[in-house]
C-alpha cells in the first residue's frame, strides 16, 4: 500500500486539501471575481458536482492569498450535533446553526439569540479610512432547507428574512448561496418573498469535469509519487465519460481514491485491463451504497438491489419519484442514493426524476446480482450525514446514523459526544424526555472526558430545563449543582434562573440573571429571559430597556413580553393594536406566551379575548403554565 492516498473519494474537497484540488482553475477564478462584485451569487449544480469543493478547496484559498475584505468560513444550515436543542428549546435553530459556523471563535453563549444583522454589528471591521470591509459569507448545502418535510418551515422563513435584514444593513455584504439546481427554483421564490432582488443575482452553474480537466485531476495530485493512475489518466478518463461530454467528478474521486490503494507507486506501468478493473470498483461502489442505504432505511439489501437493477440498468429516460414510490421506494432512500454519489435528480414539471450520475454505471448496474457479496465500507458513519438527516426531518434516518457513529466512535471521545448530543436531541424532538436526559449525560460525560467545559455547560443546562417537566425541585437542585461545577457558565446561570422562575420564585431568578449580566452584560439570552420577568412583574421600564437590545422577532415570549412590558409603561386603555392582535397567532400552545398575550389584550379592552387565552394558557402542555401563574390566569377568566 502506498501512502495517504491524494484523493478524497466520495466526500467533498475542504480547505485543507487544496494542495490537491486540481481541474477547477477556470471555475475557481470566474466564482471568485462573481462573488466579491455581487451582493448575492448564487452557485448551483447538481449533487455531486464538486459546488462544496470548489467552494472550500478552491475559491476560499484563492481569496486568502489577497483577501478582498473579511472572508467568513463556510456556513452551513444543518442542525450541530455537537449542541443539545433543548438547552435553547424556543430559539430559531437554522440561524444559530449558520452564525456558529461563519463566527467558530465566539462563544454560544453570545450567539444564542443573536440575529444575523445582530453579529454582524457586533463584529464589524473597518479599514483604515474607517469605513466598513467587504464581508464575504457563503452558505454551502442550502438543500438542507428545501427537504419535503416541512417541519422546520417557519424557521426557514426566518432565516431568509434575517438574510435579508442583513443585507439591507450592510450594503457591503457579499452572499454566495451554494444548492442543487433542482431545489434553485425553491431558492429564488424564497429569497423574493423575503425581499432579496435575485435579479441582479449573479448565477454559476457549475457542471461536470471537461476531459482535460478531468486528466488534471488525476495526474496532478499524483506527482511524482510514481502511481500508474498518471500513466492511464487518458484512458480512464475515456472509460468513464463513454461516449458523455463531461466526467463526473464523484465518481472519478471514488475510482481513483481506490485504484491509488489497490495498485503500488514506485512504477508508472499502466493498469492492466482497465476495463475491468473500472467495471470491479464501479460494481462494489454501487453494491456497498446500496447496502448500506438498506441498512439505514431497515430495508432488505437484496431487494433494494434488484429494484434498482431494474429500474437504472436499461435505457436513461430518468426514473419519476412517484414511479419509485409504487414500487416501495420513498423519496428518503433516493434521496439516500443521490448523496451516496450514484443518483442525480432533476426537478420536471411532474417531479423529481432520478438518473445515473454517469452513463458508464449503467452496464454495472445491469449486472449486479442481489445476493453478491457486499464490500465493507470504505470509511467511518459520519456524523454530517445525520445531522442532515435530522434537518431535513428524518428523524429515524437520523437517529439510526447518529447510532452508528457513536457505535463506532472508539476511541475519539467528542466525536462519541457529539453522536450522543444529537441522539438526545432526537430523543427531545420526539418527546422522549427521559432517553434525551440520557444521550445528554452520556454526551456531558464524554465531552468532560475530552476536557471541554463548554459543551459539558450547555448540555447540563438542557439535562436542567428538561428535568423542569418532573418537577421543579428537582431541576433547581440539578442545576444549581452544575453552577457549583461550572460556576463561570451563562448557559447553566441561565437555565438556572428559568428553573427558579418555573418554581415562583422570580426575584431569585432575576438575582442569578444579575449576576451573569455583570459578568457578561451583552448576552442575548440572560437579557432576554430577565426582560421577560420584568415584564410579568410589571417593572416595564427596566424590562424595556432588556428587551430593546436584544432580537426579538422571532421569539414569541419575547414578543408577548415587549408587547406587555409597553403597555404597562404606556399606560391607558387604548384599543389593542393589530401587532398585538397578530400575537394571538404566534402563542401556539405555550402557557406563558398566552398568558402574556392575555395580558396585552386585557390592557388593550379585549377582555373576552383575553380570557379565552387565559384558558388556553391553563390548558397548555409546550411548555405548561408554572403553577405560580395560574392565579394571574384564572383572574382574567
Amino acid at each position: 500500500m502506498s501512502t495517504r492516498s491524494p484523493f478524497v473519494g466520495p466526500r467533498p474537497f475542504d480547505t485543507e486539501d487544496a494542495g490537491i484540488f486540481h481541474g477547477r482553475d477556470d471555475e475557481t477564478a470566474a466564482l471568485a471575481t462573481l462573488w466579491r462584485g455581487h451582493a448575492l451569487t448564487v452557485l448551483h449544480g447538481p449533487s455531486g458536482v464538486g459546488k462544496s469543493s470548489l467552494l472550500r478547496a478552491g475559491v476560499l484559498p484563492r481569496l486568502a492569498r489577497r483577501p478582498p475584505g473579511e472572508v467568513f468560513p463556510v456556513g452551513r444550515p444543518a442542525f450541530r450535533a455537537d449542541f443539545p436543542l433543548a438547552a435553547l428549546p424556543d430559539h430559531d435553530p437554522f440561524t444559530f446553526t449558520l452564525l456558529t459556523s461563519w463566527y467558530p471563535e465566539e462563544s454560544p453563549t453570545r450567539i444564542s439569540g443573536s440575529s444575523i444583522s445582530g453579529l454582524l454589528r457586533r463584529n464589524v471591521r473597518t479599514d483604515r479610512h474607517g469605513d466598513p470591509v467587504p464581508v464575504l459569507a457563503a452558505i454551502d448545502d442550502a438543500d438542507l432547507l428545501f427537504p419535503e418535510n416541512r417541519r422546520w418551515e417557519g424557521y426557514r422563513g426566518r432565516l431568509f428574512d434575517d438574510l435579508a435584514e442583513a443585507s439591507a444593513s450592510f450594503p457591503r455584504l457579499r452572499l454566495l448561496i451554494a444548492v442543487r439546481t433542482d431545489n434553485l427554483g425553491g431558492l429564488v421564490d424564497v429569497l423574493e418573498r423575503a425581499g432579496l432582488a435575485t435579479g441582479s443575482a449573479a448565477r454559476f452553474p457549475l457542471g461536470a469535469l471537461r476531459p482535460d480537466a478531468a486528466r488534471e485531476a488525476v495526474r496532478e495530485p499524483v506527482g511524482d509519487a510514481g502511481h500508474p493512475l498518471a500513466a492511464c489518466a487518458d484512458e480512464l478518463v475515456d472509460a468513464l465519460r463513454e461516449g458523455e461530454t463531461g466526467v463526473d467528478p464523484a465518481t472519478l474521486q471514488i475510482v481513483c481514491a481506490r485504484l491509488w490503494e489497490e495498485f503500488r507507486s514506485g512504477r508508472a506501468t499502466r493498469i492492466a485491463d482497465l476495463a475491468d478493473v473500472l467495471d470491479h470498483v464501479l460494481r462494489d461502489h454501487c453494491l456497498g451504497a446500496l447496502a448500506t442505504t438498506a441498512d439505514e432505511h431497515g430495508a432488505l439489501p437484496g431487494g433494494l438491489v434488484e429494484w434498482f437493477r431494474g429500474a437504472f440498468g436499461g435505457r436513461d429516460d430518468g426514473v419519476p419519484a412517484g414511479r419509485a414510490a409504487a414500487h416501495g421506494i420513498p423519496g428518503t432512500v433516493l434521496r439516500a442514493l443521490e448523496d451516496a454519489r450514484l443518483l442525480v435528480a432533476d426537478r420536471r414539471p411532474d417531479g423529481r426524476r432520478y438518473r445515473l450520475r454517469q452513463a458508464r454505471l449503467r452496464p454495472v448496474v445491469r449486472r449486479l446480482a442481489a445476493d453478491a457479496d457486499v464490500p465493507a465500507p470504505a470509511g467511518r458513519p459520519r456524523l454530517g450525514a445525520a445531522e442532515a438527516a435530522f434537518t431535513a426531518g428524518e428523524t429515524e434516518l437520523a437517529w439510526r446514523r447518529a447510532t452508528a457513529v457513536a457505535a463506532d466512535a472508539a476511541g475519539d471521545t467528542r466525536l462519541r459526544g457529539a453522536a450522543e448530543c444529537l441522539l438526545g436531541t432526537i430523543a427531545r424532538h420526539r418527546d422522549g424526555t427521559a432517553l434525551a436526559i440520557e444521550h445528554y449525560e452520556a454526551a456531558a460525560h464524554a465531552f468532560g472526558a475530552a476536557g471541554d467545559a463548554v459543551r459539558v455547560g450547555m448540555l447540563l443546562a438542557a439535562i436542567g430545563r428538561l428535568k423542569i417537566g418532573d418537577g421543579t425541585t428537582e431541576a433547581v437542585n440539578r442545576l444549581q449543582a452544575a453552577l457549583a461545577r461550572l460556576p463561570g457558565d451563562l448557559f447553566v446561570r441561565t437555565a438556572l434562573a428559568h428553573a427558579l422562575w418555573h418554581a415562583g420564585r422570580a426575584q431569585a431568578a432575576i438575582a442569578v440573571l444579575d449576576d451573569a449580566l455583570s459578568q457578561d452584560g451583552a448576552t442575548p439570552e440572560a437579557l432576554r429571559l430577565r426582560g421577560e420577568l420584568l415584564a410579568d412583574l410589571n417593572r416595564a421600564e427596566p424590562a424595556l430597556r432588556d428587551l430593546d437590545r436584544v432580537d426579538h422577532g422571532d421569539r414569541p415570549s419575547t414578543r408577548a413580553a415587549w408587547a406587555l412590558a409597553r403597555r404597562t409603561h404606556e399606560g391607558g386603555a387604548a384599543l389593542a393594536s393589530t401587532e398585538e392582535l397578530e400575537l394571538v397567532e404566534s402563542a401556539d400552545d405555550s402557557g406563558p406566551v398566552l398568558l402574556r398575550v392575555a395580558r396585552v389584550l386585557r390592557l388593550g379592552g379585549e377582555a373576552d379575548t383575553a380570557a379565552g387565552l387565559a384558558k388556553r394558557a391553563v390548558m397548555a402542555r409546550r411548555p405548561p403554565l408554572p403553577r405560580h401563574l395560574r392565579h394571574e390566569a384564572e383572574r382574567l377568566m
